[in-house]
């Protein structure tokens, strides 16, 4: 099959090749009754005298421009039949005079055939030729009992433009309403009515209302004596109104004559309304709108009249519901944006809050350890005194020993805390910073540190390092505080005479450290939430803790591209591995 590119040249080609002159057009996709011309032969333009640039993009019946449709003649005639074949793209042959475009002007006698492509790809795009081929020069014939006839066609044909005229505004960017006041005046000039009115109704409420007057000048259908008249409208198209079609059209020659104005006699008479074409276009069952075609003396309105508003009211009818999406939309976007607004507002606030927080906490913790710092040096004085004066007396050491647990885990808490306002806070947050160090000292540290709390509950803590590389490179403070913490929650968790095993392994990749207890263990349904802010499984009321420490474990792992692996049985014990990737 050929592309539409291969398609288009061949077609260019035909007509180069043809005798008589020839023309290729293409119909536009949102308006197929406007042909435009894409392409000429040389031909075409010696026979009719016209340049390309005043050719091309033209619509096919410019050469007909000069065609009196108030006249009746055999050349109408024709014209007429061209435009219904070319309407229904069906293929036909017509003779008619069209005037040359030379400095002395001339009619020529001229066969005009129309071919709608139809070409493999070409078919979509809708393409069609039209030949030339001069006859004889002929007068005008005047054919007088063919009058009523063509006057009836030429109605029909001017329709046709006023369909084509109305669906440019249709399709354009126009607001709603400025599209009905160029339809009011469109209909009002081609039927020779007084006047055209055209409204909107969305939600049972109108927006906006047109009028547009013939060259009579008569008082506006305004006001109150609209809202009667529309009321009057509504309510006959509830009763008779088809409510299947789009557009129900009502048809009255002579108000006077019908008993269903009766209602509304002061309005008819006060506006001059003798006769009418009323519309109520509706769209998904609903009214959204109405065209009034208004004629001041009783009228007999002709079918193609009639079809004519019937057409436009269903096009117009479409048009105010694309309106009513696209304000629906608008209206949406709005909100959206308000709320938007709104949510940074709050989110600023927050921020505002949330600093005024980390300061206060920074500002408390460093109040905490000024008096911590008193009590832990008091407990140091008061040490080096008992051993001074040889004092052996357990229990006092043994409270000795509880006053520096304490304190030690005080600081511990006021540490998380800091460095848990430091991690939400925006300007002040924890950054990782690397440097090699030996990872077996810093846990052979960590468990140094924690041998006093193992020993309060006479815990015994196995290592087993020996399979780990010393040297690592990381931030050996942060990962000091998480695995302090790992360790210290094995420990306090962990039954009494009891036993925590730590160990170690590591290949060329990765670096893995376990922490075993023997503790009351975590409930399943729970172990996935373990790591969260403040998070605390079910089973650990009754032992003191704030969630916060586990939190700022798992932000420190990840921060080296690592993960915590928890696997826990209740009252069996837990099962803590951190794996951290070499860099």
């Amino acid at each position: 099959m050929k592309s539409e590119q291969d398609s288009t040249h061949f077609l260019k080609t035909a007509l180069d090749e043809k005798l008589e002159a020839a023309m290729l057009c293409e119909a536009k996709d949102k308006n197929p009754n406007y042909l435009s011309v894409v392409y000429a032969n040389q031909k075409f333009y010696e026979i009719f005298a016209v340049s390309e640039d005043n050719l091309i993009g033209k619509s096919y019946d410019f050469l007909f421009d000069d065609f009196d449709l108030d006249y009746s003649s055999e050349d109408n005639i024709e014209y007429v039949r061209l435009i219904k074949a070319i309407k229904d793209r069906h293929q036909s042959s017509v003779i008619v005079n069209i005037s040359n475009r030379e400095s002395e002007p001339s009619k020529s006698r001229v066969k005009i055939d129309f071919i709608p492509s139809g070409f493999g790809q070409l078919q979509d795009r809708q393409y069609s030729i039209f030949t030339f081929e001069k006859v004889q020069i002929l007068d005008r014939i005047e054919t007088t009992s063919n009058e009523v006839l063509l006057r009836n066609l030429q109605r029909r044909l001017l329709g046709e433009k006023v369909l084509r005229e109305v669906a440019n505004f249709i399709i354009s960017d126009f607001p709603i309403k400025e599209i009905a006041q160029n339809i009011a005046k469109i209909l009002t000039e081609h039927l020779k009515v007084n006047r055209c009115v055209i409204h909107d109704r969305h939600d049972g409420v109108i927006n906006f209302k047109v009028e547009h007057q013939g060259s009579l000048s008569r008082p506006s259908l305004d006001g109150k004596a609209f809202e009667q008249y529309l009321n009057f409208q509504n309510k006959f198209y509830e009763r008779f109104g088809n409510k299947v079609k789009k557009s129900s059209v009502t048809i009255v020659e002579d108000v006077a004559a019908d008993h269903n104005f009766l209602p509304i006699e002061e309005i008819w008479r006060e506006f001059s309304i003798r006769s009418q074409i009323a519309v109520t276009t509706t769209f998904n069952g609903k009214i959204n709108g109405g065209i009034y075609i208004l004629q001041s003396s009783p009228r007999i309105w002709l079918e193609d009249e009639i079809e004519l508003v019937e057409t436009i009211s269903d096009q117009f009818s479409i048009a105010l519901d694309r309106s009513n999406s696209i304000d629906r939309v608008m209206i949406s976007n709005h909100a959206m944006m308000e709320k938007t607004i709104q949510l940074r507002e709050a989110l600023k606030h927050e921020k505002e809050m949330r600093k005024m927080q980390n300061e206060f906490v920074a500002l408390m913790s460093h109040e905490f350890k000024t008096p911590l710092q008193i009590i832990d040096s008091t407990r140091e004085l008061v040490e080096r005194k008992i051993r001074n004066y040889n004092i052996a007396d357990e229990s006092l050491s043994k409270s000795l020993e509880r006053i520096k647990g304490g304190v030690q885990r005080m600081n511990g808490l006021i540490s998380s805390v800091l460095n848990l306002a430091k991690i939400e806070s925006g300007e002040n947050a924890i950054k990782l910073e690397r440097s090699p160090f030996n990872f077996k000292n810093l846990v052979d540290e960590i468990i140094e540190k924690s041998s006093t709390l193992a020993a309060g509950k006479n815990i015994r803590i196995i290592c087993r390092l020996d399979e780990i590389d010393h040297e690592f490179n990381g931030d050996s403070k942060l990962l000091d505080h998480s695995i302090t913490n790992i360790v210290a929650n094995a420990i306090k968790y962990s039954k009494n005479n009891s036993t925590v095993k730590i160990l170690a392994k590591s290949n060329d990749k990765k670096v893995a450290l376990r922490v075993i207890d023997q503790g009351i263990g975590i409930p399943k349904e729970d172990v996935s939430s373990v790591g969260k802010k403040f998070f605390r499984a079910k089973n650990t009321a009754t032992t003191a803790g704030t969630g916060i420490g586990i939190y700022l474990t798992k932000h420190f792992v990840e921060m080296h591209a690592g993960e915590i692996v928890i696997d826990s049985e209740i009252n069996v014990g837990t099962s803590v591995t951190v794996i951290l990737p070499k860099v």
